[in-house]
């Protein structure tokens, strides 16, 4: 029983470490996407496909990091769940 509190803990200072990393980067990745669309706006020589392009791209990087958080969520919920 001790040992099993002892992984517990383990997982959940992981998954808090896991969750304060993921949220730094996203931060960070918010303020490059900022800087990028500023940039584009003032870019008079980006043909409005290009604009769309990176838009497409932006929403489906979004997309495979919030599937990656949850994923990485639902891993941590079941190495918790083989050691209650």
């Amino acid at each position: 029983m001790e040992m099993n509190n002892f992984v517990n803990q383990m997982i959940k200072f992981n998954q808090s470490l896991f969750d304060s990393t993921f949220e730094t980067s996203v931060q960070f990745q918010d303020q490059v996407e900022k800087a990028a669309n500023t940039m584009m706006d003032q870019a008079e020589w980006l043909p409005g496909e290009g604009r769309k392009i990176y838009d497409t791209a932006v929403e489906a990087y979004k997309a495979g990091r919030s599937n990656f958080k949850t994923y990485i969520d639902d891993g941590f919920q079941q190495a918790g769940n083989l050691f209650k």
